[in-house]
């Protein structure tokens, strides 16, 4: 084989599994389309010892660390997948394993305005962009399905919460209502900003509706066919079924970290989730006598 462990994409998950089996001693490739999810965000928040830290400051820390093991990380979108005797083949490359780590995407709102905002003052999650947002005039803008958790959840950073969505249950609009959260069912036409901070919703039949920053959620996938391509179960979603004890899938030799397997991680998360698939990766190829110095 030409290498211990392919592991394809360089996000949080990815260079935490390749860091992990890095430090094993192993021989590692990272392969990665350089296309992250959170291209449009401007800081990290709730990861220890990094909260405000550029996303995108954390990846080339996390490639100039596995410099330090020999670890490769080669910018490539990997064209062809195929579960092989002892192993696995990605395009020409041979490895005894394989670590999917290749995200999620997110599907934003189709709205006028909402480019400029993305990044700045429209964010997917409370978690990772509520504090900065606390006592704001927040805007949530979801499906049905999601318009009771989403607008519940962000009431805990302000109580100025207004919902965005189209035909919400009655049973939902009136848990709202006792949270203090308005629902606004007409289209949202435009979002309103100056500079990329929101200012104002726009909906058809009304007055532009002040708002200071919108939390969003409309839909996300897998951003590979990877894992499909390899045979690996898919829950309904889409998204890789892996388990929880060491991230193994469906196929022998596949595993799977992060988004891909999870939608619901965040950084830290993710990283965690790395971790375990790289130390289950390590113990997998000890077992079967793949041990240094060789």
């Amino acid at each position: 084989m030409d290498f211990d462990c392919i592991v394809v994409g360089a996000g949080p998950a990815g260079l935490s599994a390749a860091l992990t089996l890095g430090r094993a001693r192993r021989n590692v490739l990272v392969l990665d389309s350089g296309k992250p999810r959170n291209y449009a965000a401007h800081a990290m928040h709730g990861v220890l010892g990094h909260d405000g830290l550029n996303p995108a400051a954390l990846r080339e820390r996390g490639v100039e660390e596995l410099r330090r093991y020999g670890i490769e990380v080669r910018a490539t979108e990997v064209a062809s997948a195929e579960a092989i005797d002892g192993g696995v083949e990605l395009d020409s490359l041979r490895a005894s394993a394989l670590i999917l780590a290749t995200g999620m995407l997110d599907t934003t709102p189709d709205v006028e305005g909402f480019d400029a905002i993305y990044g700045v003052s429209a964010h997917t999650c409370p978690y990772c962009d509520g504090w900065e947002h606390a006592d704001q005039r927040l805007a949530v803008y979801v499906p049905p399905f999601a318009a009771a958790h989403m607008g519940g959840l962000l009431r805990q950073w302000s109580p100025e919460v207004m919902v965005f969505s189209p035909e919400v249950e009655p049973e939902d609009a009136a848990a709202l209502s006792k949270l203090g959260v308005d629902v606004v069912t007409e289209p949202v036409q435009r979002f309103v900003h100056t500079d990329g901070h929101l200012t104002a919703v726009e909906v058809a039949g009304s007055e532009p509706i002040e708002r200071d920053a919108l939390f969003f959620h409309v839909a996300m996938e897998p951003r590979s066919a990877l894992a499909a391509t390899l045979g690996c179960a898919l829950a309904e979603n889409g998204f890789i079924t892996a388990a929880a004890e060491d991230r193994q899938t469906s196929v022998d030799r596949v595993y799977a970290a992060g988004n891909c397997a999870d939608p619901m991680q965040n950084v830290p998360m993710a990283i965690a989730d790395g971790a375990r698939a790289g130390v289950a990766v390590n113990v997998r190829l000890v077992g079967e006598g793949l041990v240094q110095p060789r």
